[in-house]
């Protein structure tokens, strides 16, 4: 019961009693003493999942809180949760901290031996998020710290000024749609198979007081100033087999605002975007409902202030081999056969099936992780005769011998590089930083084709680990650079 329904109730059963001036009434006493009405307490039931991604077997509790099992995999999973009971956003610049309680408990045969204890991070998500990898903001990472490996984490974290500071950088404004507390697996020890037992007990937003109410931000575009995503296919074969085996391999392509298949006067670059290991095409998060993901957004703001010029995207799976059409890229041999597909299938079906200009000038290439390999490996080394534009997101760049030794090869020589962008977060453990970092002074000293400050530069993504933050950053930073002539 509600506190003023019960001073209601207290208070009609004082006047039955006493049909004269009844006496002053006290308000009744409280469990709790803290004044809740800037405490924003996240409800879980059905209705609250916003995607459950690597969580399975979601149980609500009679008692409000929420159990289910993450995956190790991929560095970790775990479930989205709306913040708010109407699905609607928060303004994170209102509020100063979060209150957690969970419970861990690492299932019985599936925890590696050498593993640390379990682990999470407290990630909170943009409107343009579509799913548990895309979207995001590491906010931080804690650990159980208890007696064994199970038990319970009581934690406050802290909204500092300097996070939301970086929120809004990242995601052009300070609204959250919901959060998740991912299981910590990355350079824990664990195992892929590794799973553990989560039960959320209860999740706090605390309000600053004296701060308006959450709204939604405005960005100011209509829906004519947005692009349009388109889900689609396109004709391939396998470049692994023995025996060529054709298929249609699925993509996603974005089409700037004001594209019109009819007015074929007006052509447009193409930009093609790669994913990472044990990822596919679906992985960066562009989507043809909601709001598109994330880096719709980047380009749809972008080209509409004029700092981004306007371009056709296909993102696609880089993996050229019928098995992974449409599922997990694993496949080495794929990864590195993708250049033959990339001349004979992907941009000849571009150019023929949308507005896109000719000449090498106008075609860019990025990627994240292993899509960052593909983009200098493939991009540059085998089919630099094609592209002119290239990003390399957490990736090690190759030596400058090997680039330079395929120019010759492939009689690139005369070729130029219109620009090349790389970023790398400094807690990446793919590599350490020291060891990027030396190896793009390698690529500028030894490269002919790139030099720092004209057509080359490469950023340090400060506490950036292998994960979206960085390669978002990227995908913003890169956009601005390309088919400037």
């Amino acid at each position: 019961m509600s506190k003023i329904k019960y001073f209601l109730v207290f208070a009609c059963i004082c006047i039955l009693a006493c049909p004269s001036v009844a006496p002053p009434v006290e308000e009744p006493p409280v469990d709790n003493p803290v004044d809740n009405s800037n405490v924003l307490k996240v409800i879980f039931n059905e209705a609250s999942v916003f995607d459950g991604s690597q969580g399975k077997d979601i149980t609500f509790n009679d008692d409000g809180s929420v159990s289910y099992l993450a995956s190790a995999a991929a560095s970790g999973g775990g479930v989205v949760f709306y913040i708010k009971p109407d699905l609607s956003i928060i303004n994170i610049s209102n509020y100063d901290s979060v209150d957690i309680i969970v419970e861990c408990a690492p299932v019985e045969g599936k925890w590696a031996p050498d593993a640390q204890k379990p682990s999470f991070g407290f990630r909170l998500y943009t409107p343009e998020a579509s799913g548990f990898w895309s979207g995001f903001e590491d906010v931080e990472y804690f650990d159980y710290t208890g007696e064994g490996i199970s038990g319970t984490i009581e934690k406050n974290v802290k909204i500092t000024e300097e996070w939301v500071a970086k929120y809004i950088e990242s995601c052009d404004k300070d609204d959250v749609l919901g959060f998740t507390l991912k299981f910590n697996a990355y350079q824990r020890g664990n195992n892929d198979t590794d799973e553990l037992k989560v039960t959320i007990r209860s999740v706090a937003f605390n309000k600053k007081p004296g701060t308006p109410a959450d709204a939604p931000t405005s960005d100011g575009l209509t829906d004519a100033d947005r692009g349009r995503v388109l889900s689609i296919t396109y004709p391939s074969q396998d470049y692994v087999a023995e025996e060529a085996t054709e298929y249609e391999k699925p993509a996603w392509v974005y089409l700037p605002a004001g594209y019109s298949a009819a007015d074929t006067n007006t052509e447009y670059p193409l930009f093609i975007l790669m994913h990472g290991f044990q990822q596919n095409q679906n992985t960066w998060g562009l989507t043809n409902t909601g709001t598109g993901g994330k880096i719709k957004g980047y380009m749809d703001r972008g080209m509409f202030a004029g700092d981004v010029e306007k371009f056709v995207l296909v993102v696609v799976n880089g993996v050229a081999s019928a098995g992974y059409a449409d599922g997990s890229g694993t496949d080495f041999a794929g990864f590195q056969a993708f250049g033959s597909e990339l001349r004979n299938d992907l941009i000849p079906f571009m150019r023929a099936n949308y507005n896109i200009a000719e000449g090498r000038e106008n075609v860019a290439m990025a990627g994240l992780s292993m899509g960052g390999s593909q983009t200098l490996n493939i991009g540059i080394g085998d089919t630099l005769d094609l592209i002119s534009w290239f990003g390399a997101f957490s990736f090690p760049a190759p030596t400058a011998a090997d680039l330079n030794a395929k120019m010759v090869t492939n009689g690139f020589e005369a070729y130029d590089i219109k620009y090349l962008y790389a970023i790398c977060g400094d807690q990446d453990f793919i590599a350490t930083w020291e060891d990027y970092e030396q190896g793009m002074k390698d690529l500028d000293a030894g490269f002919d084709k790139v030099e720092l400050g004209t057509n080359f530069s490469y950023e340090r993504f400060i506490g950036g680990t292998h994960d979206f933050p960085v390669w978002y950053r990227g995908f913003k930073n890169f956009i601005p650079l390309i088919f400037k002539n």
